[in-house]
């Protein structure tokens, strides 16, 4: 095999190496994922510089994307030229005339021509198999037919030693990190979910001001002034989306909806927001505009607050759980027992001191943190739907949230019915 392609090289410490373009077809037909070649297999774990590929990652999340984007990017794939031959001819070896202004450059620039050896992604091997699956399935997404012709980035090394090739592997990975789940919310134009809850917060259209929310961090310490975090937000407004149980907004995070859709959803959720802002009592500060907002949230949001869970991020998404399931139906022939409206005036009846015994190993810990695990704010859901819907709750569950409550401190009703400790009084 006999790979030339236009290239810059370049040096970076004792690393030679060239910038060069491709484009995906050729890509996909000449670079191979480490697992692909045979002397894969029976090599040591010495010997293997890459982990096995998510398939699941690369079927589900990115092949997707480069299908239905029509503005798909990424950054250059690193490839290793193994047991090949490399070599590269300037532009100034050429008889082509080159200003003096532009000679230093042009030796710079020129051809790589790869003899033999194996091209093995270095880097980018997720990104490689998704687009050889896009090759092969063209018919699937709106792009697949043009994402063969695209051109991407693609870096050559030489294969010198297995130490120096996984030392660069180590620290091309070690030192990229990822994007957190905040910065994917304010970024994303493809999910829904995403899109919706940066409105609540935009100037002028938003519900919630920017002040008020923290969108750099996912969590809130005692003293943070902000009311809660983006990605708290986000979570709410997939709760308040998915429990409407219209079939439209049940978003694909990776396929941006219709904006008539996305209009219509951020209406339902803006309502909802509103109705939790001026019905929860604690919350009224929220939308005052108050000079002293940051004190007061630093108040309330203290242990020895009467509202101090209402503060917590995770017992905030808790609590719209919570809420939200008191507001189903508790069977498919019966209607809601209660309006969201209903639900957040009554949830002021609660006691919601993070002190307050109804919460202990529910969602706070003996060492009095929250807990904010899935199973934590399962158990703070379970118990507040509860606590609204009382008597009017179906035996089935009902069920559900005595043996979560029992659970949660240690007693299994089950085998030990007799130990059952009983569920604190609705309101």
């Amino acid at each position: 095999m006999s790979v030339v392609i236009p290239a810059i090289e370049g040096k970076m410490g004792n690393t030679n190496y060239f910038q060069c373009m491709m484009k995906v077809d050729e890509l996909v037909r000449s670079v191979r994922a480490a697992k692909e070649i045979d002397e894969w297999a029976n090599m040591s774990i010495g010997d293997k510089m890459q982990r096995e590929p998510n398939i699941k990652r690369i079927k589900n999340q990115i092949a997707p994307y480069f299908k239905e984007h029509k503005d798909r990017f990424f950054g250059s794939i690193i490839v290793l030229v193994y047991k090949g031959k490399i070599s590269f001819e300037k532009l100034s070896e050429f008889n082509a005339k080159v200003p003096n202004a532009y000679q230093s450059q042009g030796d710079k620039m020129g051809f790589l021509t790869i003899d033999g050896g194996t091209l093995i992604a270095l880097d980018g091997q997720h990104r490689l198999l998704a687009l050889k699956d896009v090759c092969e399935n063209p018919t699937e997404g709106d792009y697949s037919a043009d994402v063969p012709k695209d051109e991407v980035s693609v870096i050559f090394l030489n294969h010198e030693s297995a130490q120096k090739t996984r030392s660069i592997f180590n620290t091309v990975n070690k030192y990229a990190k990822p994007t957190s789940a905040g910065d994917n919310i304010i970024t994303s134009e493809e999910d829904g979910y995403a899109i919706i809850s940066r409105r609540l917060i935009e100037v002028g259209d938003g519900l919630l001001a920017e002040s008020v929310v923290n969108w750099k961090n996912n969590t809130l310490t005692d003293k943070s002034t902000h009311f809660t975090t983006i990605k708290i937000v986000y979570e709410n407004v997939k709760l308040m989306l998915k429990g409407s149980k219209e079939e439209e907004y049940d978003f694909d995070p990776t396929k941006r909806p219709d904006a008539d859709v996305l209009d219509k959803a951020y209406d339902y959720v803006k309502k909802i927001w509103e109705l939790m802002m001026n019905e929860v009592k604690p919350y009224n500060v929220v939308l005052e505009g108050r000079s002293d907002f940051g004190k007061k949230v630093q108040e309330a949001r203290s242990p020895d607050s009467n509202h101090s869970l209402l503060f917590k991020p995770a017992a905030q998404e808790a609590f719209v759980k919570g809420v939200l399931a008191a507001c189903q139906p508790q069977s498919d022939e019966d209607e809601p027992e209660l309006t969201v409206q209903e639900a957040f005036k009554k949830s002021n009846k609660i006691k919601w001191s993070m002190s307050d015994d109804i919460w202990q190993n529910v969602i706070i810990k003996q060492s009095g943190a929250i807990d904010g695990g899935a199973e934590g704010k399962n158990r703070m859901a379970l118990l507040v739907s509860w606590m609204l819907l009382g008597k009017k709750m179906s035996d089935e569950k009902k069920m559900k949230v005595r043996k979560a409550f029992n659970d949660a401190h240690g007693i299994d009703i089950e085998s030990n019915p007799d130990k059952e400790k009983p569920l604190p009084e609705a309101v």
